[in-house]
């Protein structure tokens, strides 16, 4: 297993500036990091692999911290998470012929980050910046283990494709490989993404059609309005950043029904929990059509989670449904509040849920203990222990 001993924080030999930090953020980006904690009164903290790492042999000063913001980000960014409002905001880093930052020259770093003020131990208020690394290699999907039915259903010709999962889950990851492979391999489909903020840029050189990739407050105001003005550009797929509203959904459904395909993500625990999920946002005298339009529509729920392995990295496990019609006829048989415990039930008789793996993982040494009840209630272990899945 990864010793933290084995992990050496960042040789900030120049001092602490906009040019030692974004080089900073590079050297991350090469360690495997995914995401960057920045906070006043703190050392420098990455996630690798999952696992927290100190990453500066300082403590970082809360006015340090602030001068940094204004010379990476723009004083209007400290200004608002002052005011006590939570701020979103890409960064990009491009090499040059210089090796700026110690980028080659082309080659492109992209970071999500969130900032917020927050007591932090003994400051009454700073700013925390958490920042998430976008890796520039997209991984290709015919090696990241994708279940072989999944794998043929990920990009149908219509309809709506659900990807779920807590934060950090590989979502997006999963989204743009299936993006990548659909260029590759079916390039007279057109792809627009809506997104906050952009994440994995899609287009490449040799494309016949580059995707276009709309941000959210950058190029259009609300993901409703992207989705209606991707309707009359004729697109093969739609990518939804998240469903997350009633107009969002709603335009989605409408635009499953008019022959394109559409590809999101909700935060989500299990499949049967995405259709209760979407009909909350519906009023209920809505509800019965809605589901039935929704039904129609939909194509799979995947639900993927990742787990450290004793090897000090991470693998990906997901449980799944794929909308075939054997499934929808008895589906339509039943209420539509009965669908979500169908769903998750036979994914449990199949025994192909989360935990299901996560326990077959244990038995064969790749994950710890620790890990595996990241993964499964204390009551479905105990089963698990007993010789009989819960």
């Amino acid at each position: 297993m990864t010793n933290t001993a084995e992990f050496q924080p960042f040789d900030f030999e120049h001092g602490v500036n906009e040019l030692s930090m974004r080089e900073f953020f590079v050297w991350c980006a090469r360690q495997n990091v995914s995401d960057i904690h920045i906070q006043g009164g703190n050392s420098l903290v990455v996630d690798q692999h999952g696992r927290k790492r100190r990453a500066s042999t300082f403590v970082l000063a809360d006015d340090t911290l602030g001068k940094l913001m204004d010379d990476i980000f723009s004083p209007e960014v400290r200004s608002m998470v002052k005011g006590g409002q939570p701020v979103d905001r890409p960064l990009q880093l491009d090499g040059d012929m210089h090796n700026r930052y110690g980028l080659e020259r082309g080659e492109r770093l992209r970071f999500r980050c969130n900032f917020v003020q927050a007591t932090a131990g003994r400051l009454d208020t700073t700013i925390a910046l958490t920042m998430r690394i976008i890796p520039t290699d997209i991984p290709d999907i015919t090696k990241m283990g994708i279940e072989a039915d999944l794998f043929e259903a990920l990009l149908p010709p219509n309809g709506i494709g659900i990807l779920g999962g807590i934060t950090g889950s590989g979502k997006s990851t999963l989204a743009a490989a299936a993006y990548r492979n659909c260029q590759k391999t079916e390039p007279d489909r057109k792809i627009t993404t809506i997104e906050d903020p952009i994440e994995f840029v899609l287009g490449r050189p040799e494309d016949i059609l580059q995707p276009t990739q709309l941000q959210i407050r950058r190029d259009v105001e609300t993901y409703a309005e992207a989705i209606r003005a991707d309707l009359r550009r004729a697109p093969s797929i739609i990518g939804i950043g998240e469903m997350r509203d009633l107009e969002t959904f709603q335009a989605g459904v409408l635009a499953g029904q008019l022959g394109h395909f559409n590809l999101t993500t909700m935060h989500i625990h299990s499949p049967g929990e995405a259709i209760p999920r979407c009909l909350t946002m519906v009023p209920a005298e809505m509800r019965e059509a809605t589901a039935r339009d929704l039904l129609g529509v939909l194509q799979y729920i995947v639900v993927q989670k990742l787990l450290r392995t004793t090897d000090g990295k991470r693998t990906a496990v997901r449980e799944y449904i794929v909308f075939d019609d054997p499934l929808r006829a008895k589906l339509a048989d039943l209420k539509y509040t009965e669908w979500g415990q169908h769903i998750d039930n036979i994914i449990r008789v199949e025994k192909r849920r989360i935990a299901d793996q996560a326990w077959r993982l244990y038995q064969q040494d790749i994950i710890e203990q620790s890990e595996l009840r990241m993964a499964m209630t204390s009551h479905q272990q105990r089963a698990f222990e007993q010789g009989k899945a819960a």
